[in-house]
């Protein structure tokens, strides 16, 4: 399910750090262990499995809506200038725990902090946002950005832009690897279902004329200030076509695509007409 949430700043002025996607991500775990401490600690410590290097939370959550905000490089954050922001949350989950996972977020209170900064907000409204799919091609649009990445000669990652050739082919291998995972539907590291045609899966960049909406790059820190400290660079403002199996497409829409959902990378929204 995909839930939309409305959060208000319980102060005047309100900055937010450029690097808060992790602190959202800690957020949500907390909020989850509140409420379930077992399921919490088993998306945090291990995931669902694909196989001993790879291992999916299914969960990810879109940039902070924020109309209007100032960007302050002197101050390293974002300013708040609305009475009220946007979020997008998404969790592969049964349907069943749409009004449990809305009770959880409802009124909380969530806290960006940095060791510099520490902007506080009041979730106000929670949402849930349908997520049908029931054709084999679907348009998204990209609400976080997205991370795909091969290893060069060295090992080291290179981030490849939505229009590389390697782009759709490795969202479609990590697509393929979260269903794996899913072991109560198929055996880790199984393909997904020998009913389906998966070199139907694909991905197509959709062109747009205008010049300040092609996919721009972001380098985001991820733990910051800690020894686990790194850096990655995922690109945004961009809509795609996926085509293949309507699971596999829902899938895409709820856990994420590409890598770190769990991060805040790869959060997309379906585009309707």
């Amino acid at each position: 399910m995909q839930f939309r949430l409305t959060l208000t700043p319980t102060a005047r002025q309100t900055l937010v750090p450029f690097n808060y996607a992790y602190r959202l991500s800690a957020f949500i775990y907390a909020v989850l262990a509140d409420a379930d401490k077992q399921y919490a600690d088993f998306l945090h410590g291990k995931g669902y499995e694909f196989s001993s290097t790879r291992r999916f939370k299914l969960f990810t959550f879109s940039d902070l809506i924020m109309p209007g905000a100032k960007a302050d490089p002197k101050v390293g954050g974002l300013w708040v200038n609305s009475p009220t922001i946007e979020w997008i949350v998404s969790f592969y989950v049964d349907k069943a725990a749409q009004h449990f996972i809305m009770g959880l977020f409802q009124d909380q209170r969530c806290v960006i902090a940095s060791p510099q900064h520490r902007a506080e907000f009041v979730i106000e409204r929670v949402e849930a946002i349908p997520v049908e799919i029931t054709s084999e091609t679907v348009t998204l649009r990209t609400l976080s950005p997205m991370v795909i990445a091969e290893k060069s000669e060295r090992g080291m990652d290179q981030y490849l832009h939505p229009a590389d050739e390697q782009f759709g082919p490795l969202l479609v291998s990590n697509l393929l690897a979260k269903w794996g995972s899913l072991q109560t539907v198929v055996p880790a590291g199984a393909a997904p279902n020998d009913d389906w045609d998966v070199s139907s899966l694909t991905y197509r960049l959709l062109p747009n004329g205008n010049r300040e909406a092609q996919p721009r790059s972001r380098l985001v820190t991820i733990k910051e200030g800690s020894r686990e400290q790194t850096q990655v660079r995922g690109y945004y403002g961009f809509t795609f076509e996926l085509s293949g199996p309507s699971e596999l497409l829902e899938l895409a829409v709820l856990a994420g695509a590409g890598r770190y959902n769990a991060e805040g990378f790869g959060c997309v929204g379906v585009v309707t007409t």
